[in-house]
């Protein structure tokens, strides 16, 4: 792989660079981190689907006056337009107002011009403006419609505007609000708000939401939604020390996670892998840096005489240990571990760096096969002690006694070093292509799959741990999970998931976040890594659990 250096150099030499390129090398369909507001593919985390529906439900209740306040880049014009777009299925009319540099009389005739009111028949006057909005708003409310006004960068407007947004917002008919309004902006529009000249309209305040910056947990499933939104089916890898750098570089605000990520997949392309590197993440932060401020000659040296005063050291001494404390990029540490995210490719090699060319894709690793049935809810299974378990250790004799419950021995070889080095997807890959059997890896042992299946075992990716291995049909199988994505794969994993009490909505066969989020349980419940995609081991003991299930309830009708 060419050094970050290098691959710097080339990006900032090179002066033909297409932003499609880059994507059509990933297999993306679109830039999976834009920086324009992206409410098409919203990834709700848990307290930004609170602030929308806290919101929603205000508006619903009319309760008059709401505000979404937060820092620069955490989401909060992506969360009002959300909230737009609940509304409008709630046959609410809305006024979106982007351009807050509308003050006083213009603000006003802005919102007539939103609502669709013909500014031509109405006179531009104050009195008047406000006149036509009260007998819109009657009207409204008459034929039962629910009108809103949202304004965007709400800290730019005036106090003389503010007030007139809080006459606005009194219009009421029978106790009712005529009229909510949710003011967006950033932490200054609360300083306004509390300013003795702004009492009033502060005191009709009756929702206050505020964005907070994603958890580090949630930034790994944000990035793999975006991803997978955007056409990736599991070629681009993310490793966990690059999911660590993002996180400590932008402590999880989404905007600085959007650009160094745009950014980091362009830098991967240019080194022509599908991997993103930590490296990838350093290259962009060096182009942006978000947080080094751009002080003058001067302005460092009276830093540094001030330090060395505190500090008790000379001058020049303290200004050598400002330029210290700056971000060096060469000392950061090079990450050794390698993380995916399965959609769905399992085990991907760890220390992959590269990856083929556009011409030459590999194809990715099916998952395995979901079986219709039916049954009622299952406990969850329970795991064989180690020491119970009938296995064949690592030996060549073993693996070749392994390989050959599956007529596998031509395999033997390959298979032997792909275990001992912890890489088998190339070997997994190949075995499916010639002889449609699909190899699981399991860090723990069902009871019920020992009892059915030839079991290997071998290294775990951890030291002073094991991995089980076997290989069996996959059929059907799910080669394409995504958010939105329809098909009868699909239909038969929510079947699955639902006869083992998991799930609890209408099948339609559409990957949601309610199939996620039961697939999570389901791995929970197994001890599986909790990521919400239906990977080969996920599918494998769903379908075996299911099996279980079932031979229980016909034991049970027998009796």
């Amino acid at each position: 792989m060419a050094n970050c250096k290098e691959i710097r150099d080339n990006m900032l030499a090179s002066g033909k660079y297409k932003p499609e390129k880059h994507l059509e090398f990933l297999g993306l369909n679109r830039n999976p981190f834009p920086m324009a507001p992206d409410n098409t593919d919203l990834f709700l985390s848990r307290h930004s689907d609170t602030v929308v529906n806290r919101l929603v439900e205000a508006v619903l209740s009319k309760k008059g006056f709401m505000l979404l306040t937060g820092e620069i880049g955490l989401g909060k014009t992506t969360l009002s337009r959300r909230v737009i777009e609940v509304l409008e299925k709630e046959q609410v009319e809305t006024a979106l107002i982007l351009q807050s540099f509308y003050q006083g009389k213009d603000l006003l005739k802005e919102i007539v011009r939103d609502f669709g009111i013909p500014l031509t028949s109405v006179s531009t006057d104050l009195p008047d403006l406000m006149q036509c909005l009260n007998t819109f708003f009657l009207e409204k409310h008459k034929a039962g419609i629910n009108c809103m006004i949202l304004i965007d960068d709400a800290q730019n407007l005036s106090v003389e505007s503010l007030e007139l947004v809080r006459m606005i917002s009194n219009l009421e008919a029978d106790r009712e609000k005529l009229v909510q309004v949710l003011l967006v902006g950033q932490p200054e529009l609360m300083d306004t708000l509390n300013t003795h000249a702004l009492r009033q309209l502060k005191s009709r305040v009756t929702e206050v939401q505020t964005p907070v910056p994603l958890e580090k947990q949630e930034l790994e499933k944000y990035l793999q939604f975006k991803l997978t939104m955007a056409g990736d089916s599991g070629k681009i890898v993310i490793k966990r020390t690059t999911v660590d750098r993002l996180y400590r570089l932008t402590q999880g605000n989404i905007r600085k996670i959007n650009v160094l990520m745009d950014h980091a997949l362009a830098t991967a392309f240019k080194a022509h892998s599908f991997v993103v590197q930590p490296e990838y993440i350093d290259i962009a932060f060096a182009h942006i840096d978000f947080n080094t401020p751009k002080t003058t000659p001067l302005k460092k040296w009276v830093w540094g005489g001030l330090t060395g005063l505190i500090l008790g050291l000379t001058g020049i001494l303290a200004g050598a240990g400002v330029y210290y404390l700056l971000p060096n990029l060469s000392t950061l540490s090079t990450p050794s571990a390698l993380t995916i995210f399965p959609i769905p490719l399992p085990d991907t090699k760890a220390d992959q760096t590269t990856a083929p060319v556009p011409d030459a894709p590999q194809d990715p690793v099916p998952i395995a096969p979901i079986v219709s049935g039916t049954q009622t809810a299952v406990e969850p299974i329970e795991l064989a002690p180690e020491s119970s378990v009938n296995i064949k250790p690592l030996p060549s004799a073993a693996l070749i006694s392994f390989l050959r419950a599956y007529n596998l021995t031509d395999f033997a070889p390959a298979m032997a070093k792909a275990i001992q080095e912890k890489q088998t997807a190339d070997i997994a890959r190949q075995i499916h292509a010639r002889t449609g059997l699909q190899l699981i890896q399991l860090q723990a042992l069902p009871d019920v799959v020992k009892q059915k299946y030839d079991i290997l075992t071998g290294p775990g990716n951890r030291p002073n741990t094991q991995s089980y291995y076997l290989f069996w049909h996959p059929n059907p199988q799910i080669d394409h999970f995504s958010f939105g994505y329809q098909g009868e794969d699909i239909i038969l994993l929510q079947q699955r998931l639902k006869r083992l009490g998991l799930y609890a909505f209408h099948i339609d066969g559409i990957v949601s976040q309610r199939l996620q989020k039961s697939i999570e349980q389901f791995q929970k419940q197994m001890n599986l890594d909790t990521t919400g995609f239906p990977d080969p081991a996920t599918v494998f003991l769903l379908a075996n659990s299911q099996n279980s299930a079932l031979e229980k309830e016909k034991k049970g009708i027998r009796q």
